[in-house]
């Protein structure tokens, strides 16, 4: 027994060394690349943590790890216009990547179906951008006089400054908004240094994300209005500094289509001002008169007989006084 159990820890003892020493072969499906397809048809596939490394490269479509590095033709990656080492193919007629860095080599089923173009990727990147707008905060949305006051109310808004040879249209959701919150998150971080940090590979997996929840909105998009005089006015029941978004669609007269997004704050300011020279109305307060009717005529004659009564007693007591003092 106890030479069995020796025997056992030798066996484990080798297929642990065994392991130690064979390169470490990955075979990933559809995981850890992104394929960007370039203006000339050609593929660029960047690896997630390789951009920086050295590494060798063929393709085939036997993807099996035993396959000997002989029966390949390897291809030393190449620098992109960003200096990041990448896989540049002709075409994805090949099912799997082989990719070899040092003794380490791994396997990448290839998707022709998961790859996103370079005219995506910059179109994506110029989202809020594409049609351009400037902000309005002057229209005015009510100005009448009542009373001698003067009231005004003005609104916010877009202006279209771009050419006006052509239609535009646009749809307006008030936020929060589950899917059109999370294109303001992907929007807000797209616009700013979150971006601009990322490294390639991390780009193009964002800008996918992106890509995907924009044009899924935009699919489901109804009731379009048409822009008249090249502003767009902010909900009319929207209040100051509400968030909301627009969508904006630009039809050419060629019949092509330009979209686009804009995520706005609304504004909404209040004013009051009397008029010199206005003469203003006012409502007087006054105390309300007693109706005179038969019972308050009676009231009144009883009161007045009351009044001579007490004025003949007080007369008639005065010349009683008088005669005392005469005495």
């Amino acid at each position: 027994m106890e030479k069995l159990k020796i025997k056992l820890i030798a066996i484990a003892l080798i297929i642990m060394l065994s392991l130690a020493i064979i390169p470490m072969n990955v075979f990933a499906a559809n995981e850890n690349i992104q394929i960007v397809k370039t203006s000339d048809d050609k593929y660029i596939i960047y690896q997630k943590d390789m951009a920086d490394k050295e590494f060798k490269f063929a393709t085939s479509d036997n993807g099996d790890l035993s396959i000997d590095s002989i029966e390949l033709s390897y291809t030393n990656a190449v620098t992109d216009e960003a200096g990041n080492n990448v896989v540049l193919l002709d075409d994805l007629n090949s099912k799997y990547l082989y990719t070899k860095e040092g003794t380490n080599l791994s396997i990448i089923e290839l998707d022709s179906e998961d790859v996103i173009s370079t005219e995506t990727i910059a179109n994506m990147e110029k989202t809020t951008r594409r049609i351009p707008t400037e902000l309005l905060t002057n229209l005015e949305e009510q100005n009448e006089v009542i009373d001698g006051v003067q009231y005004k109310q003005t609104v916010g808004g877009l202006k279209i400054t771009d050419d006006q040879d052509a239609t535009y249209q646009y749809i307006s959701v008030r936020l929060p908004n589950e899917g059109y919150s999370e294109l303001k998150e992907l929007a807000d971080e797209l616009n700013g240094e979150a971006y601009s940090n990322k490294d390639m590979y991390s780009k193009i997996e964002f800008i996918k994300e992106f890509n995907k929840k924009y044009n899924s909105l935009l699919a489901s998009a109804d009731n379009w209005k048409t822009v008249e005089n090249m502003e767009i006015r902010q909900p009319a029941d929207a209040q100051k500094d509400e968030e909301y978004v627009v969508f904006l669609r630009k039809i050419s007269n060629d019949g092509s289509i330009t979209d686009d997004v804009k995520f706005l704050k609304s504004y909404r300011v209040d004013e009051e001002e009397k008029i010199p020279g206005r003469t203003e109305i006012k409502t007087v307060k006054e105390t309300a008169k007693l109706p005179i009717t038969g019972d308050s005529l009676i009231l009144f004659s009883v009161l007045g007989i009351a009044v001579i009564a007490l004025i003949i007693v007080f007369v008639r007591m005065k010349k009683l006084q008088n005669k005392g003092k005469n005495k």
